[in-house]
């Protein structure tokens, strides 16, 4: 089996390297729309140079049976205030850009606008971008054709520390099939360690501003359009055929406080097919009480986890692997894969002797991609390094949270500065302290994901809070 499109990460993404990356990685992207318009989607990042000087850069996808891309980006920086502070303009990086994208049928183009900057002060950044028109075939949308696609991203800039973006490892997933259990995770990273809130958000048509008439896209009742609050795996059973656009936005906090945002725009194709989706196998996995895929490794202990996929259609499948610990060092994990030739199946082998150095209570996040060069299926994988046997997730990222149910306030028996809870749709909300106590009386009844940091924005808790 080709598994060509399998590369890895050797370390962290200071200057330039992220850029580097993002173009290596949609070599694996693809989308298709029958308009006569050409904007697919896109995000902003924004990367530390050094103190206040940054690079950007803007990623667009084209669809090729539209008008041509323009040659150059226009960006506006707003500050705290939303003022307008800066404008500039730059043209699209002809070496990478314009290619067509191999792994699905429709042409597609990507391109990369990427300039550098100095910011006037510290302080918070918004970036903004916006041209038009988005695809008209978007049906979850009022007037697509008027509407501009507008993409932005904050940043906190800090002259004496360091701080980017965060960005998004995995390559947007364009094409599933429609009454069809559905899986694609994005994997938001942050290089500076940060910690990450994702959620589904709204496309904008500019500043903060929804696209009118936005919906979430349509689904069977029993798969809607969810974000895993823990491994940030998009789940979604489609049953419409056609476009639909949404948004992944991922929120970054240091200490308690939020320093940033990225968010991805996205459009999604729902088709009818006589090809199966490819599959996974997953019956013989460890996985955790909430159900996620959760394999518990030891300091200097070498650990082999095997996943295999096949394709109940018996097309030739492709395997990709994303993570932090690819590029982690000292000792970063490894990933191989091989073909059987039997239903065109696939094994795929991930290799991990982690160092002390990299033992920690926030747990990493994998996600290994199945193809057929037309269809895929994400495979989200949460591995916990501990220093020692028996020190498994439960005993570092115990929040110690009570009562629990709850109904007005909550307590922790080790105090955080940040608190956040998710409902298992994937909406988050930030708690307000009262002083010792949390109030959770706005919430509505139900199961939340509970997750506390202390003053440096490290996660030290991890537990489920049921709300009566």
């Amino acid at each position: 089996m080709n598994n060509s499109l399998n590369y890895h990460l050797k370390q962290p993404y200071p200057s330039m390297r992220i850029f580097k990356y993002l173009a290596i990685a949609a070599i694996s992207i693809s989308s298709f729309n029958t308009s006569a318009t050409h904007l697919m989607g896109g995000e902003i990042i924004a990367q530390q140079i050094s103190g206040l000087q940054y690079a950007i850069a803007l990623t667009t996808y084209r669809d090729t049976l539209g008008v041509p891309m323009a040659n150059i980006a226009n960006f506006s920086i707003k500050d705290s205030n939303g003022t307008v502070i800066m404008t500039f303009s730059t043209a699209y990086d002809s070496v990478v850009s314009g290619n067509t994208l191999p792994m699905y049928p429709y042409g597609v183009e990507v391109y990369f606008f990427v300039d550098t900057i100095t910011l006037p002060y510290q302080g918070m950044f918004t970036i903004g971008w916006s041209n038009c028109c988005r695809n008209g075939a978007i049906q979850n949308i009022s007037s697509p054709l008027s509407q501009s696609m507008f993409l932005q991203t904050e940043v906190t800039a800090m002259d004496s520390l360091s701080n980017s973006t965060p960005f998004f490892l995995v390559p947007a997933a364009i094409f599933l099939p429609v009454n069809t259990p559905w899986q694609y995770n994005p994997l938001p990273f942050d290089p500076d360690g940060d910690s990450l809130h994702w959620d589904l958000s709204f496309p904008l048509n500019s500043w903060n501003s929804p696209c009118p008439g936005f919906t979430l896209p349509p689904a069977a009742a029993s798969g809607p359009m969810t974000i895993n609050p823990i491994t940030g795996t998009i789940t979604w059973t489609a049953n419409t055929v056609g476009n639909f656009v949404a948004t992944v936005l991922v929120n970054e906090y240091r200490n308690g406080v939020k320093i940033g945002s990225i968010r991805r725009d996205m459009q999604f194709i729902t088709v009818q097919t006589s090809n199966a989706a490819p599959l996974w196998n997953t019956g013989n996995l460890p996985v955790d009480a909430l159900g996620n895929i959760h394999v518990n490794l030891i300091q200097n202990s070498s650990y082999q986890l095997n996943l295999s996929g096949y394709s109940p259609s018996g097309q030739t499948l492709h395997v990709a692997a994303y993570g932090e610990p690819f590029f982690t060092q000292p000792n970063p994990a490894s990933f191989t894969s091989t073909g059987s030739g039997i239903n065109d199946s696939i094994s795929a082998h991930i290799l991990w002797a982690p160092s002390s150095a990299q033992t920690r209570s926030t747990p990493y996040i994998l996600a290994v991609r199945l193809s057929d060069g037309y269809l895929m299926q994400d495979l989200s994988i949460i591995f916990q390094v501990s220093a020692t046997a028996g020190q498994d997730e439960s005993e570092l990222l115990a929040s110690q949270a009570y009562p629990n149910p709850a109904i007005d306030y909550i307590t922790f028996k080790a105090n955080p500065a940040h608190v956040i809870v998710i409902s298992m749709d994937g909406r988050s909300h930030a708690l307000q302290s009262t002083g010792t106590s949390w109030d959770v009386s706005t919430l509505p009844q139900g199961l939340y994901i509970l997750r506390s940091f202390d003053q440096h924005g490290k996660l030290i808790g991890n537990d489920k809070l049921l709300i009566q």
